[in-house]
């Protein structure tokens, strides 16, 4: 019975030192800085094209108004 238990210890040895190696490799500070930089490029092209479809929807609803007016101006700028 003693042996079975020293096994399942060196198991769970193993497996935290595997545990450890995938933690410092995550925590790298050029992993954290690449993953920054990823989202927030997806940001921002997420929200550009959000905003252009919002855009185009309230157009079509505003089309021959003041506030479609208004919109057109601003996006020719």
């Amino acid at each position: 019975m003693n042996e079975g238990t020293e096994l399942q210890r060196d198991h769970i040895i193993h497996n935290l030192e595997k545990l450890n190696e995938q933690v410092e490799s995550q925590a790298s500070v050029w992993r954290v800085l690449r993953n920054g930089m990823i989202y927030g490029v997806g940001f921002v092209v997420g929200s550009t094209i959000l905003t252009a479809v919002i855009a185009s929807i309230v157009l079509r609803f505003f089309e021959n108004t003041l506030l479609g007016d208004v919109i057109t101006w601003i996006a020719a700028r």
